[in-house]
Parts: structure tokens; sequence; C-alpha cells
């Protein structure tokens, strides 16, 4: 009984979180799904609930389950809609920010559970081909970088020049800064350009030599492509659901 009572504890503390996930979709109370097992405050618990309790402690026991197990699996439920409701009551998910982003957290997952996130295969060769240099790897340069007070000199090499030798984008970006940087990749093994900097310093950048990425084959970045159309689209599901929300809110901000 002690393994059985304890999973059912253990999925009680758990399942407190679950029921703080149900806040903005509360179960409707005009009629139960099912057999009602108990009623605690008008709120039903129903066979089914009691049912999922007790396949969840004989998943977690390692024996058989002893004949009050019912009773058990029932009074733990009661204790947990009594503690949910009082939490409610304490306003708990406003004020107790670990429980606030808990249920913030639950609710971001139940909207992307809703969305449609599986790309068909056109979706797929359509953002591979729209952004081929982000599954084909990064360019190598090497870079000369000379700096000066003014337009012509005279330049000198900086104390944060890259090393000499090949480095990817994202290292150069590290020695250059993203303007520097993107002013190099935009350059041809041999090209040099001069860009003027902050506080008036000009830049001469020179491309000693430049490797880029082989094309990637679509079938090779299959996984990657995949991923990028599921964040991206996570991304678009979960700002269409703010937008409407936003919509039917009644917003108002202080104007200073």
């Amino acid at each position: 009984m002690a393994d059985a009572r304890a999973a059912c504890l253990a999925g009680a503390a758990g399942g407190a979180l679950l029921a703080m996930a149900t806040l903005f979709w509360p179960v409707s109370q005009a009629g139960p799904a099912g057999p009602v097992v108990a009623r605690i405050n008008g709120h039903f618990i129903t066979d089914a609930d009691l049912q999922l309790a007790l396949e969840a402690m004989a998943r977690d026991s390692r024996n058989d389950l002893p004949e009050d197990a019912s009773s058990y699996a029932l009074a733990r439920l009661i204790d947990e809609e009594l503690l949910y409701q009082r939490a409610i009551e304490l306003d708990l998910p406003r004020n107790a920010s670990t429980i606030r982003r808990s249920v913030v957290i639950a609710m971001i997952d139940s909207i992307l559970a809703r969305a449609d996130l599986e790309p068909d295969q056109a979706a797929l060769r359509e953002l591979f081909a729209a952004e081929p240099e982000r599954f084909s790897g990064e360019p190598m340069l090497r870079v000369e970088w000379l700096s000066g007070p003014a337009a012509g000199g005279p330049f000198r090499r900086p104390s944060a020049h890259p090393p000499d030798r090949l480095i990817s984008a994202s290292d150069l970006r590290r020695y250059l800064g993203a303007e520097l940087a993107q002013a190099a990749l935009s350059l041809a093994a041999g090209e040099t350009a001069e860009i003027a900097g902050e506080g008036g310093r000009h830049n001469r950048l020179t491309i000693l030599e430049r490797r880029d990425p082989q094309p990637a084959a679509f079938e090779q970045q299959r996984d990657a492509v995949s991923a990028l159309w599921r964040e991206r689209s996570e991304e678009a599901a979960l700002e269409a659901y703010l937008a409407d929300l936003r919509d039917r809110a009644e917003i108002t901000i202080r104007a200073d």
C-alpha cells in the first residue's frame, strides 16, 4: 500500500499543476461527462477522473493495487480539488510567481498542441529554397582589418584583429562587430572596402581568402528544415492567439 500511496501523492502533486493549466478552460459544471463519483463545492469528479488516477497509481506501483485503492485515490482527488479551489480563492496563479509562470507555460503548451504543426513536403522545400545559406554552413574568411582616424589613413591594425587564418562568419562577428562583419561578408576574395565607423574612425577591410560552403542537399538537411519550420510555426501560432486576445481585451495604458 505504501508504494501505491506514494505514487498517488506524487500524482497529486503533479496533478496540481495540470489543474492550474485548466484555469482558462474550466470544465463545464452544467453537465459532467460520465457518471459522477464526488462533488466538491459544485465541481464534479467523474468516474473517468477516478479511473485515470487508478491507472496512474498502477503504473507507478511495483505491486498490485490494494482493495481500498479506489477509495484512497478518490480521497486524494478530493484533497487536490480542495487545495486547488483554495489556491484560486487566494489568487495564487496571479500572486505567486512560480505558479503564474507554470500557468502561462501550460497555456502556451496548450495553444501549440492545438496548432497545426505538421508541415508537408512542399512547405519544407519552399523554406529550404528561400534560405539556402541557413542550411549550407557558414563562409570562411581570412581578413585584413585596418583602422584610422580619417579616410585615407594613416591606417593601423587594431588590437582586436582576427587571427591570420580562415575563420567562420560567426567568429568574424566577434572580432569585427556586426556591421563590419556584414560588410566583409559582402566582399569577394581580393576585394577591399572602406567603411566609416563610430567616432569618425574609418575601417579598411580586405578579404585575403574566402571559402564559401557547398550548397546543401534538401534530403541531408530535412531535419534542420523541419525544426526551423516548426519553430516559426509555433511563433506564428502563439502570436496569432495573442493578437486575438488583445483584440478582445480591454487594455488601458497610462499615457506618460
